[in-house]
């Protein structure tokens, strides 16, 4: 669906369009939060936040304009919540600190990014998906991911040589989501 398309029938009250900009944004809003506040929290503060969204549909002319609501709605809310468990946990000085903006501003580039990774991970063959996936996010080593998988150790490293091959070209055009790649690898 294109931009133009989507922002109109969006703003028009389509629902599928709705579903289109959600599917779009949730999960990196929902990753950006839970760098704040905790997740069960954060889910429900990203929920409210395309609540907000809809109910203000008609001013959005762009999906950027659409992410930066997003974005700053949810940061508020996460503020919120994080100054008003700091006043319930009661610390001695009754000061409540404001999440560091250094922090806020990393957690959102991070969530950006992370994006771009998981979507070309979703690019590669499937055995090779399963290698990067278990390996690199559940930590798994290579005996453990072979064994899981049922295949041999030397399928697991050559599978995932070759996925780290594929995963470069294809975020050769962003060296951030390279660097976040290379963190997480190493």
């Amino acid at each position: 669906m294109p931009e133009t398309i989507s922002m109109v029938a969006f703003q028009n009250g389509d629902k599928e369009a709705f579903n289109h900009i959600f599917n779009m944004f949730y999960k990196r809003v929902c990753f950006f939060a839970a760098g704040i506040v905790n997740e069960d929290g954060a889910e429900d503060i990203v929920q409210d936040a395309f609540v907000k969204l809809w109910e203000r549909r008609r001013g959005f002319d762009s999906l950027n304009a659409v992410k930066a609501f997003l974005y700053l709605t949810t940061k508020n809310s996460c503020i919120n919540t994080y100054k008003h468990q700091k006043v319930i946990d009661k610390f001695p000085s009754f000061q409540v600190e404001v999440a560091e903006e250094s922090n806020i501003i990393y957690r959102l580039i991070e969530a950006e990014v992370l994006e771009e990774v998981q979507q070309a991970v979703q690019q590669l063959p499937q055995s090779y998906r399963k290698v990067i996936y278990l390996s690199y996010f559940q930590g798994l080593s290579n005996q453990e991911t072979a064994d899981y998988l049922n295949v041999s150790i030397n399928t697991v490293k050559t599978q995932k040589v070759r996925s780290l091959r594929i995963l470069r070209e294809i975020l050769r055009h962003s060296p951030t989501a390279l660097v976040l790649l290379m963190h997480k690898i190493l």
